[in-house]
Order: structure tokens, then C-alpha cells, then sequence
């Protein structure tokens, strides 16, 4: 039931995104369908009820899907500026793997939570609590929310748009992140028990502030410029932004496969015989 649901919302998602940016997904003869049937296919075969997959098998699948994703948009031009911009088809795995590891914790925390209600001081509650996180994340990816953040910071303190100010929006990911690692030591106790979901999340984080930092260079020319010279600054704010989406997609690919081990270890737990 459970799986169903979340694979229902997540064709939905699927669905409506590719009718709201259809003239950019049409040059690749809507193609990109392919990818997010192998991203569904992972999502029904860790909710459901016999998974979840092995890890490795989830892994490499999401590996392909994001090289294949990466090539339909290049192949066919599936972006609005430039390849991995907004709209295309890594814009769309992006959602689909965030919503899915925001659907995997939750699957997590309905195995951990005990009988009594719910309370944040227990241990159980960070997947909970991660699972909302993601869920935000998934919607800030379709929806651009820290840029708009990013925008009203300057506006309210009616700071003047420069080189750091400017990338307010862009430090607010990175933000996200020290959040989440404040989360994660709160409740480290329910977490070390899942040396595969620490190692998997360990390198999540640090391709997740690569994002950031790549984010940030693709800005404006001029941070990087000074730190490595006019013509070297240049090419790497050109690659800044390429770096910034390929780093992210990354990231999000250990993330749903260390969610996915967790579920795992956990179900492991229920279906072994007590001693």
C-alpha cells in the first residue's frame, strides 16, 4: 500500500513536469521517460513490501540512469540555456531522487517508530525528520525556493547586490546542509548502528558541498577570476555550473542508496528470529 502510494505520487510528479517543460522535453522526442522508468523502478523495488533491492544494484542502476539522463540532454538539446540547466532532464532525476529518499526515510521511520506517540526526542524521529527535510528539498528543486530566499534577504535588509551578497542564494544549500549534519550528530545513536548508510550519507555530504561550492563559482565570473586568473577563472566559471548540477545528482545517488541500505538493515532486523 505504502509502495504504491509513493510510486503513484512519484508518476504523478513525473507526469506534470514533463507537461509543464513539454517544448524542452519534446526535442528529445520525450525520451527522457526512459531514465525515470528506471528511477520508478527502484522506488518499487525498495518500498515494497519483499525489498528492498541490494545496494549495489541500486547504486549502478542510478549511476546509468544519471549518465543516460546526461546524455539524452545533450544529445537533444534538453535545456532552456545551456546543457543542465533548469527544466531539462537532471532537473527532473534531481526531483525524482530527492522525493524518493524523502519516501524511503519515511518507510524507515514507520519501522523504527515504537507504539506510543510520536515525540522528537526519540530516536526513531530523524527519519521523520529527514523525510521532511527531503521532501523540502524535492520542492525546492522544481520550485527554485532558495533563489527566491536568496532574493528576499536583500530585499529586506536592503543590502546591495556584491560578490558575496549576490550568492546568498547559493549559500543557503550549503546551509541546508549544516542543518542536516547538526541533525544527524543529535541523533547519532539511532545512526551508527548503519555503517553502510553512514558511509553512503558521509559521501553524499561531501559531493552535496562540491555542489555548492561549483554553485557558487558559476555566480559571476569575478570570484573566480580573482582566485585563479582571467583566463583560467574564466573557464572555471564556465564549468561552474555543469559541475554544480553533475556534483548534486551525485549526491542525491548516494543519499537514496544509503536510505535504501537503512531500510534495508531495518527490515533485516524485523524478520530476524529473537535469540
Amino acid at each position: 500500500m505504502y509502495a504504491g502510494a509513493c510510486l503513484a505520487a512519484l508518476v504523478v510528479c513525473i507526469v506534470l513536469i514533463t507537461g509543464q517543460n513539454a517544448p524542452y522535453f519534446a526535442h528529445g522526442h520525450y525520451l527522457h521517460l526512459l531514465p525515470m522508468l528506471a528511477v520508478c523502478w527502484v522506488g518499487w523495488s525498495t518500498l515494497r513490501e519483499a525489498g528492498p533491492a541490494r545496494t549495489s544494484k541500486v547504486f549502478w542502476t542510478l549511476v546509468v540512469t544519471a549518465v543516460l539522463s546526461a546524455w539524452l540532454e545533450l544529445r537533444f538539446g534538453i535545456y532552456k540555456r545551456k546543457p543542465f540547466d533548469e527544466d531539462g532532464v537532471f532537473t527532473l532525476l534531481s526531483f525524482c531522487q530527492l522525493l524518493l529518499t524523502a519516501c524511503t526515510s519515511f518507510a524507515v521511520w514507520l519501522r523504527r517508530r515504537g507504539p506510543d506517540r510520536p515525540r522528537l526526542r526519540d530516536d526513531a524521529s530523524i527519519w521523520a525528520i529527514m523525510g521532511a527535510g527531503f521532501v523540502y528539498l524535492a520542492a525546492d528543486e522544481e520550485m527554485l525556493l532558495h533563489e527566491g530566499a536568496g532574493h528576499d534577504i536583500l530585499k529586506i535588509f536592503h543590502l546591495p547586490e556584491t560578490a558575496w551578497t549576490g550568492r546568498f542564494d547559493d549559500m543557503l544549500i550549503g546551509v541546508y546542509g549544516i542543518i542536516g549534519l547538526v541533525a544527524l550528530w543529535r541523533y547519532r545513536r539511532e545512526l551508527l548502528r548503519l555503517p553502510v548508510f553512514i558511509r553512503m550519507l558521509a559521501c553524499g555530504f561531501v559531493l552535496l558541498f562540491l555542489s555548492v561550492a561549483a554553485d557558487m563559482f558559476s555566480h559571476k565570473p569575478d570570484f573566480a577570476v580573482r582566485l585563479f586568473g582571467p583566463e583560467r577563472g574564466l573557464t572555471v566559471y564556465d564549468l561552474g555550473e555543469d559541475l554544480d548540477e553533475i556534483f548534486k545528482v551525485a549526491a542525491e545517488v548516494f543519499f537514496l542508496t544509503g536510505f535504501t541500505a537503512a531500510l534495508g538493515a531495518v527490515r533485516g532486523e524485523a524478520r530476524r528470529p529473537p535469540a
